[in-house]
């Protein structure tokens, strides 16, 4: 039997055991909790250290929100600001297609590739083709051009305006061809368009029926014909009698009375050359000039030129220099028409340029689509060159140079004989056999004249 006492001593015994086990099962829940707030104070600090960025974002995100609504601001100010603008643009693009749609000459407008933008309501009227028949296609296809002398398609001024980006303007004696088939004399020009003054964007051409101004010019032309003639004979009389007068083997005339006679006889060959010049305006003008074009050595009819004007030369002690590609150079060609091209050119070289002064004469052989000086060559060609350092053309007054009766203020200042109509003649001539012609000058430092001889079979044009 267990007595009272060891009953006692074993249950003190198993309640030890279990405080014990109690106490270590608290020592672990102890460090437990010691480790999760060890744990929990890390995770409060992290916390606290997100709560502190979250309040620094909170508050650039606050700043942010103050200048994206300052910037909102200005942007319902600045859309407010464009939409008047705009409304205004609206205006003024109006305004111009009125403007565009009521102006008195043709206008056409191209892209950088030829491809019609803007067809105003004279363009319509003076073509025959619609707006909507032009715009989106390429001008070529629709707007064409030939040449009055032969019908021949002439000079692509549109597309050389692209080309180059400069001014270009139609050949004399251009027609168009209306959509009916028909033809109307026109002339002017193509400028080229450009954005902040370097890209080129394409092309603004503007033409004009000149019907009436040719008929006038044809009477005009016919009434100068008949004026000429009536004045080669009393030219002709008083040079015949000068010349008899000067000739004077008896010695009736006095040496002052030769003096004043030779004063006439100079001023009746200035009215000759006059007269004469008059002569072959109007008869190029009114295609009733004779050419004859036959085998000629171009390089002669030079030498010979520089021959007859050697005594000019001389008189003003100016260097010549010749440079031709080659000694000879046979061309089908009227010899006459050739040597007042170059006679022409030549004599303004040495009339404008100064005592001691240099004028060169160059020749060369060019291929056609080939680019001289920004110059784009129609067709194979010779190309020769009148150069001089004399008085120059000014800029300004540069693009009338080819005009009747135009000579430049400077020109006029230095010498006060002259038509004007020596340039008028070169180029007429020329637009009239296919070649072509072109000059570059600066004001007091000379003049550089191109043109070009086609190295083709020239075919006789001879009407009356």
């Amino acid at each position: 039997m267990v007595s009272t006492s060891d009953k006692t001593i074993i249950r003190l015994k198993v309640l030890a055991k279990e405080k014990e086990n109690i106490r270590r099962r608290l020592v672990v829940t102890a460090q437990t909790l010691r480790l999760k707030a060890k744990q929990l104070a890390i995770t409060a600090k992290e916390k606290e250290t997100i709560r502190g960025r979250l309040a620094v974002t909170a508050k650039q995100l606050a700043k942010t929100a103050k200048e994206k609504e300052i910037v909102r601001q200005k942007l319902v100010v600045t859309a407010q600001t464009l939409h008047l603008k705009a409304k205004q643009l609206a205006v003024t693009t109006l305004r111009k297609k009125s403007i565009l749609a009521s102006i008195g000459d043709a206008v056409m407008a191209c892209d950088e590739k030829g491809i019609v933008i803007l067809f105003n309501r004279k363009a319509v009227m003076i073509t025959g083709f619609s707006a909507k028949e032009v715009i989106g296609r390429h001008y070529s296809h629709l707007i064409k051009f030939v040449r009055e002398v032969d019908s021949k398609p002439s000079e692509d001024f549109i597309g050389q305006a692209l080309k180059t980006g400069h001014k270009t303007t139609m050949s004399g004696g251009t027609l168009l061809i209306k959509k009916d088939g028909s033809k109307i004399p026109v002339a002017d020009s193509a400028e080229p368009i450009r954005y902040s003054r370097r890209v080129l964007i394409g092309c603004v051409v503007v033409f004009r029926d000149i019907t009436q101004e040719k008929e006038i010019d044809k009477a005009k032309n016919e009434f100068v014909s008949i004026v000429s003639h009536q004045l080669k004979t009393p030219t002709t009389i008083v040079s015949l009698y000068t010349e008899m007068l000067l000739d004077d083997r008896e010695g009736v005339t006095t040496l002052k009375q030769k003096e004043y006679i030779n004063e006439i006889r100079s001023a009746n060959w200035r009215m000759i050359e006059i007269v004469n010049t008059l002569l072959n305006v109007s008869r190029i003008e009114m295609g009733i000039f004779h050419t004859d074009p036959m085998p000629t050595d171009v390089i002669d009819v030079f030498k010979n030129v520089i021959k007859d004007s050697k005594a000019n030369i001389s008189k003003k002690n100016l260097i010549l220099q010749e440079k031709y590609h080659q000694l000879k150079h046979i061309v089908p060609i009227d010899k006459l028409l050739l040597n007042m091209v170059f006679s022409n050119l030549f004599s303004n070289a040495i009339r404008y340029t100064s005592l001691g002064g240099t004028i060169s004469v160059k020749s060369l052989q060019v291929k056609k689509d080939e680019k001289i000086n920004n110059r784009v060559i129609k067709e194979n060609s010779l190309l020769i060159s009148v150069s001089d350092n004399g008085c120059g053309v000014p800029e300004a007054e540069q693009d009338k140079v080819f005009t009747k009766f135009f000579r430049s203020d400077n020109a006029r200042s230095e010498h006060t004989d002259g038509t004007g109509l020596g340039l008028y003649i070169v180029k007429s001539i020329l637009d009239h056999i296919g070649g072509d012609v072109w000059f570059f000058s600066k004001e007091k430092q000379g003049t550089t004249f191109n043109f070009t001889i086609p190295l083709r079979r020239v075919k006789k044009n001879i009407k009356k």
